[in-house]
């Protein structure tokens, strides 16, 4: 056989891959879908997790492009964040890899984030669906909130869905383009979450907008949050891993009436009366809120601080679930410190035996009581990870609840 005829198999064999693939059910790409997904958030092997990605990553680009994709819900993929706005002009799909050596508790972890926005674009009668790879910056820099990031240089999180909306909620805003004039556009709200490192973590408030001079363009950013004189572009709140936090719509008593802001729990530190900047890793909520309000008259945000919640929003259920979660930090809280303490007695112990002044090699049994609290701390760890999830909108497995 010529290496032409070679060639022609091959061009054949790819046309007719490709005509199967359209053909091919949603339903039954969704299957496939979920259980790379699923390995992709719960798998033990970080090299499972990378070989699943790229196989969903591909699939699920391949099925995007398809136009009835568009209004399919692929309701199926749980630990996929999937969001919208209210106009269904896009999509935006949000996931993550977590690489975690889990028999280091107090070891570092990496978090790893992957986007797709799927975005129907109309022009000259034309309509046409197109799938932009969300490519997400290795570091978060220094001075990112006073910038715009596009989909090359993307700001990795998993959005949540804002309470009280059924829909990414969006503003008409006055920003600066890029021909550095301010102008009148269309912006949709993003709420996310960062799993920065084994210290802290990041919330996120930002934008996504389109470029009017590129349709496969995703912007993320505007000047419209005021913090002070200055806007900034986006709004980040970093806090520690051992502490809540946080940040989503919520009713703010103003005078007499009621508004819907962006309302975040204000970071203190444990230690009153210190004003030296403190390690992320002491900081956590004091119990005051603060909050973002927009003014549609200007369209930019401004900051409240000391905000008064609205009790009437507020059900006896969510202050029910505030108090338990507390409750759970106090006493993850009491067990960590206890857990170090006797991990360190362990190996003040174990230091005596070495240098021979311990009169034998007998274990103290204080080393198994640390083994064990050490696996129960990392079991609470994983329940915590799993807790952050489903507070980011995403939902585990049922056998991994």
């Amino acid at each position: 056989m010529t290496k032409y005829a070679k060639f022609g198999l091959a061009a054949i064999f790819l046309l007719l891959s490709t005509t199967l693939f359209s053909q091919r059910p949603l339903h039954e790409i969704e299957k496939e879908l979920k259980t790379l997904a699923d390995d992709i958030l719960t798998n033990d092997s970080l090299s499972v997790k990378i070989s699943q990605n790229k196989r969903f990553s591909t699939l699920l680009i391949e099925t995007l492009k398809r136009p009835e994709s568009f209004d399919y819900p692929f309701d199926s993929l749980k630990t996929i964040s999937i969001l919208e706005p209210e106009d269904h002009s896009f999509r935006i799909f949000t996931w993550h890899i977590v690489d975690k050596n889990y028999s280091e508790y107090y070891g570092e972890q990496y978090h790893y984030y992957f986007g797709l926005v799927q975005r129907k674009y109309e022009e000259d009668e034309k309509t046409e669906f197109l799938v932009i790879p969300l490519v997400e910056l290795r570091t978060i820099p220094r001075g990112v909130e006073n910038s715009v990031l596009d989909n090359g240089s993307w700001l990795g999180a998993l959005y949540y869905q804002p309470k009280y909306s059924d829909y990414l909620p969006s503003y008409t805003i006055k920003a600066l383009d890029y021909r550095n004039k301010k102008v009148k556009s269309k912006v949709y709200l993003l709420l996310g979450w960062n799993g920065n490192d084994e210290k802290s973590n990041y919330k996120i408030v930002d934008v996504l907008s389109f470029d009017p001079k590129d349709k496969n363009r995703v912007l993320f950013g505007a000047d419209i949050f005021y913090f002070d004189q200055i806007p900034k572009y986006r709004a980040l709140f970093k806090y520690s891993e051992f502490a809540p936090f946080s940040l989503n719509y919520s009713y703010v008593q103003d005078g007499g009436k009621k508004k819907k802001m962006i309302v975040y729990d204000h970071m203190g530190t444990p230690k009153q009366g210190d004003q030296k900047l403190q390690d992320v890793y002491e900081t956590g909520a004091d119990g005051s809120y603060d909050a973002l309000y927009f003014y549609p008259k200007v369209g930019y945000f401004e900051w409240y601080r000391n905000v008064t919640l609205a009790e009437k929003y507020i059900s006896s259920e969510n202050r029910k679930k505030q108090e338990e979660i507390r409750r759970n930090q106090q006493k993850i809280d009491e067990e960590r410190k206890k857990a170090m303490a006797e991990s360190q007695d362990v190996a003040d112990q174990f230091s005596t035996m070495e240098n021979g002044n311990n009169g034998g090699n007998r274990i103290n049994p204080a080393s198994k009581k640390a083994q064990k609290q050490m696996l129960k701390e990392l079991e609470a760890q994983r329940k915590k990870e799993q807790e952050k999830l489903k507070q980011a909108g995403i939902k585990l497995p049922e056998n991994d609840q």
